[in-house]
């Protein structure tokens, strides 16, 4: 008779597949979701799906994760190697590679601690480039004509800030850029808003910058504690009122903008004077000025009266007299002299007229003497004549021909 315990144990032969199907499942249904703690390392996005892959680790062991698209969307901080966090998700099998993973659904900093410490980090780091110098912030335009507001569009926010506006100051021109207000991608949505808005034609270019969100949580507001954003807005050429959250949340873009709103409405209120205090203010301006005016005109009256009865007025009249006067003398005085210049003028002409008739050369031949011409050139000697010579004899009167016979 043949005994069971002849025969030796043999183990179950698995195919790889079967065996990786049979993990994954009982990974799956044993750590449906869990959270884990650890150390970033190798954190990378894939360029076209904008997945996320990295591993978490501590001293002894590391794990796989993998965070799609959608999840990445909602992170409010930008993961680095290194940073401390604690991933939500749930484990499983990844077959093709034979390898544990955790696909995760929400990732945070490992507690409040941790994000504080990454905030004064960088606040510190900005506080030492001179983003928060007092010196470096400009005054906002008294009266502006456009405003730019940099924040979602589906947000109470906007509507907030427009309904102020609209009430405060109606006239001012409202340009909105919406943006992502959190999740990964809201801080390179409001740096890039900002950035669009300094590069605007001058003529479309706002003249005040409103950068903010409603409230929220800490995680809500941290696209406002990034760098980038920090870097836009201390580039910005623009003049910028951070309002951020509410009155006790103080972020980095805060401190490094030029004017801090404790909310979006408060911000509205910042940015453009009340339309109310300013037609007071002109109520008040033009009666001043008619006060002004009129004891300007008082002051003006009197002085016409003194002068009017002043000494040196009333002998304004016995002044013209003797100018007048004078005036005529000085005109009697101009003519005479001119009559004495024209006289002396005449006689000097008939001076200059008496000496010039005195060198006519006609003046010899009406006193009875002959002037005489051979072939045409005065001969004023005897030698210059020959017998036989013809000669044209000129007289007052008239001239004749004859010629020399000795």
């Amino acid at each position: 008779m043949e005994s069971l315990f002849d025969f030796a144990f043999e183990p179950r032969i698995w195919r790889v597949g079967e065996l990786a199907e049979a993990l994954c499942e009982t990974v799956e249904s044993l750590y449906d979701e869990l959270i884990v703690e650890g150390e970033l390392s190798n954190f990378r996005r894939h360029r076209q799906s904008g997945h996320c892959y990295f591993t978490l680790q501590d001293g002894g062991a590391q794990l796989r994760c993998v965070m799609w698209a959608r999840q990445v969307q909602r992170l409010y901080f930008r993961p680095e190697d290194g940073h401390q966090v604690q991933v939500r998700g749930r484990l499983t099998f990844y077959k093709p590679r034979g390898e544990l993973q955790l696909i995760a659904t929400s990732m945070t900093l490992a507690g409040a601690g941790a994000r504080q410490q990454a905030f004064e980090a960088l606040k510190r780091r900005l506080e030492a480039e001179g983003f928060f110098d007092p010196n470096r912030k400009r005054p906002l335009p008294r009266f502006p004509r456009r405003i730019g507001v940099v924040t979602s569009d589906s947000g109470a926010a906007l509507q907030d800030i427009l309904s102020i506006l609209r009430r405060r100051f109606p006239v001012v021109e409202v340009l909105h850029c919406p943006v992502r207000v959190q999740g990964l991608q809201a801080a390179p949505s409001i740096a890039r808003a900002i950035r669009l808005m300094n590069r605007l034609p001058e003529d479309r270019r706002p003249d005040v910058l409103i950068v903010g969100r409603g409230g929220g949580s800490v995680e809500d507001l941290w696209a406002f504690n990034e760098e980038v954003v920090a870097r836009a807005i201390f580039a910005s050429h623009i003049p910028v009122i951070s309002a951020v959250g509410h009155e006790t949340d103080v972020s980095i873009a805060d401190l490094v903008a030029d004017r801090r709103a404790a909310t979006p409405s408060m911000a509205a209120e910042i940015a453009v004077p009340d339309r109310d205090e300013l037609e007071a203010m002109l109520i008040r301006t033009a009666q001043i000025m008619r006060q002004y005016l009129r004891q300007g005109l008082d002051r003006r009256r009197q002085r016409v009266h003194m002068l009017l009865h002043h000494y040196g007025l009333r002998r304004v009249p016995d002044r013209l007299a003797r100018m007048q006067d004078e005036l005529q003398r000085l005109e009697a005085s101009l003519q005479q002299q001119v009559r004495q210049l024209l006289e002396r003028r005449r006689q000097t002409l008939a001076l200059l007229q008496s000496r010039l008739a005195a060198f006519d050369p006609q003046l010899p031949l009406r006193r009875g003497y002959v002037r005489v011409r051979c072939n045409g050139s005065l001969a004023t000697r005897a030698h210059q004549l020959r017998p036989g010579d013809a000669v044209t004899l000129e007289f007052y009167d008239g001239r004749h021909d004859a010629r020399i016979i000795s």
